[in-house]
């Protein structure tokens, strides 16, 4: 017997404990039950978003309103010069890998659908489930806050700046894909309240990015006579 059908015959009454039919009756009818909580347990587990695959992450992406396939986000490379990160210029005949690219078509989008891989789309499954469950305050201990959500959606690796003109701005680590910060944007699953939008995206690294006494997280002037007071570094707007 198993653990689940020990826990059921144990439930016998005391006349029943020493009668070998009683007992293999509640063993056999405790067996049966335990193959219907397998297979609901394994349901449960099959669709865990963190060990989620392929199929079963698209059916939890379709309960939480999240596409895998996220339309024009990618700019697409053409024919350009160096000051445009996404151009390519001409192609060198003795290098086979340096690559040119088409000329751009003004009459086809600029973007391409970004494609996300198992990977990329649990994270966003989350962000949308973040988002759906988050409240419209920016700091608050008994609900789930604005900065509770996007510290979840990228790791502690961001925060939110209230600019008190309906506006607020993203400050986010550089490591993060960019491509996925635009689709974050253009999903529109960064929480805020009502009627109020996200302005800039920026990058900074918490803790290391220049900024005044207001910001607990942010670096001030270094000190010319002490090696060891660094000062912060500027954000750099990305967005």
């Amino acid at each position: 017997m198993s653990i689940f059908t020990d826990a059921y015959v144990d439930l016998l009454i005391k006349q029943y404990w020493a009668l070998t039919k009683a007992n293999a009756e509640i063993a056999m009818k405790a067996g049966t039950w335990e193959v219907a909580y397998d297979g609901l347990k394994a349901i449960g587990e099959a669709f865990d978003v963190d060990t989620a695959t392929g199929h079963r992450l698209d059916i939890l992406g379709k309960i939480v309103g999240m596409p895998r396939r996220i339309p024009l986000v990618i700019a697409k490379v053409a024919f350009g010069f160096s000051d445009n990160p996404n151009s390519a210029g001409f192609a060198d005949k003795f290098d086979a890998l340096d690559l040119s690219a088409p000329f751009q078509d003004k009459f086809e989008p600029a973007h391409t659908d970004l494609e996300l891989d198992d990977s990329g789309y649990r994270f966003f499954i989350k962000a949308k489930v973040a988002y759906n469950n988050g409240s419209a305050y920016m700091v608050s201990d008994r609900k789930i806050s604005i900065q509770d959500v996007i510290a979840t959606i990228f790791s502690g690796d961001a925060y939110v700046v209230d600019k008190f003109n309906m506006a607020l701005d993203l400050y986010v680590n550089p490591s993060f894909n960019s491509d996925w910060l635009k689709a974050i944007r253009q999903l529109g699953i960064l929480p805020s309240p009502q009627a109020v939008r996200y302005d800039q995206i920026i990058h900074a690294i918490p803790g290391e990015t220049f900024g005044f006494s207001d910001n607990p997280i942010a670096r001030g002037f270094a000190d010319k006579f002490d090696p060891l007071d660094i000062g912060g570094i500027f954000a750099n707007k990305v967005i």
